[in-house]
């Protein structure tokens, strides 16, 4: 689900706009998103014979997959500001050629297979393409070009002006999932809750903003930690409110979602850093980290094929349908597995149609080290 980053020129974004660096936090914050995003989609509604225990830890866990998308729009948000194309219109072409083009692909790929397996192509498949909502999962895709598109002119912005903007779409992020959760919608409107840039529109613009005044997503000691004990509140709240009051949301649209989401920008480029400093931790990352290059093919494919068909043909109806939370993680495993196999198979045989169709980045190119001692010397 990882959009893949823009080419960088040596023109500057702004006025006053930091050398850029790697984030090496991306790298493990992608391959960690991207499993739950899976994960979201093996999920369904939960048994009434379900252990309430059992409920609670997986309203938690939902909690934590929820911030996947956000997640992905701030890093998104964030590497956007490195571009430097010179005019909208190159830069928009990029986008759609680097995003656009492999999401056509794979959304005429699933329409193709929806057909096949009802036999004919009908009337609700048609409107399910058109709204992009043939597999459930590309309307990200159409949310992410229309905030890149609509966010575009923040770089003619003066970096201390920008934080106003980050400010108000923080209000206006509030406004719209409190709006959607007090007024339940149903088919069409429904699905265009989602498709709505402003229900998303802070992760985004945060991630432009830090780019753009320090460059990294660093934080000091006390904002990490009043962020993670923020999260931890919130959650509990979200649990108090699903067990004793109104129930849990309904997917993004509850502002306990939303506010754990927010606080997650800042814990979990911090707690990515801290594992990153120890050998155990490392090692814990490495999976993730190897994921990322295919986050966003492993998006594109995942479903119908593997969550969905496959995991329902494979899983469902056998030993692990009479337990919830097995047969959640079994569709989850089995399909994510397959998915990830896929990817990870076409960029070893097929590496251009994986570059061009996926969407997965090739290995950089290290940077050639300086001699700092040859160069002293020239200059003497």
């Amino acid at each position: 689900m990882s959009i893949p980053s823009a080419p960088v020129t040596d023109a500057p974004f702004a006025k006053g706009m930091r050398p850029q660096q790697r984030i090496d936090e991306f790298d493990a914050m992608r391959g960690i998103a991207i499993v739950f995003v899976m994960y979201l989609h093996a999920y369904f509604g939960p048994w009434s014979t379900v252990p309430r225990r059992e409920l609670i830890t997986l309203h938690l866990m939902l909690l934590v997959a929820n911030s996947s998308v956000p997640a992905f729009l701030f890093m998104s948000g964030f590497l956007s500001a490195r571009d430097h194309s010179p005019s909208f219109a190159r830069f928009f072409e990029a986008r759609l050629r680097r995003v656009a083009l492999p999401l056509a692909f794979w959304m005429i790929a699933a329409l193709a297979f929806e057909v096949w397996m009802a036999g004919r192509l009908t009337t609700d498949l048609v409107r399910a393409f058109a709204l992009f909502d043939i597999a459930g999962q590309f309307y990200y895709v159409l949310v992410l070009l229309m905030l890149t598109a609509a966010i575009y002119p923040l770089r003619h912005v003066e970096d201390r002006d920008l934080k106003w903007f980050v400010i108000a779409a923080f209000v206006v992020n509030v406004a719209m999932i409190a709006y959607y959760r007090t007024h339940p919608l149903e088919g069409f409107w429904w699905s265009m809750a989602y498709r709505s840039p402003l229900v998303w529109v802070f992760s985004f613009t945060f991630g432009l903003y830090l780019a753009r005044t320090r460059a990294d997503v660093r934080f000091n000691h006390a904002i990490i930690t009043a962020a993670g004990i923020g999260m931890v509140l919130v959650a509990a709240i979200y649990v108090y409110l699903g067990e004793r009051g109104p129930g849990y949301p309904n997917s993004y649209f509850g502002e306990t979602v939303f506010l754990f989401g927010v606080l997650g920008l800042i814990v979990y480029p911090a707690s990515v850093r801290a594992l990153g400093r120890t050998a155990v931790g490392r090692g814990l990352l490495w999976p993730f980290r190897w994921l990322a290059p295919f986050a966003f093919g492993i998006y594109l494919v995942h479903k119908p094929y593997f969550i969905g068909e496959l995991s329902d043909r494979g899983i469902s109806g056998g030993p692990l349908s009479n337990d919830y939370l097995e047969l959640v993680g079994a569709l989850f495993l089995v399909g994510g597995a397959a998915s990830i196999a896929l990817v990870w198979a076409a960029n070893v045989l097929f590496p251009r149609f994986a570059r061009l169709m996926l969407g997965v980045e090739q290995p950089r190119v290290p940077e050639p080290a300086v001699d700092t001692t040859a160069e002293l010397r020239r200059a003497d």
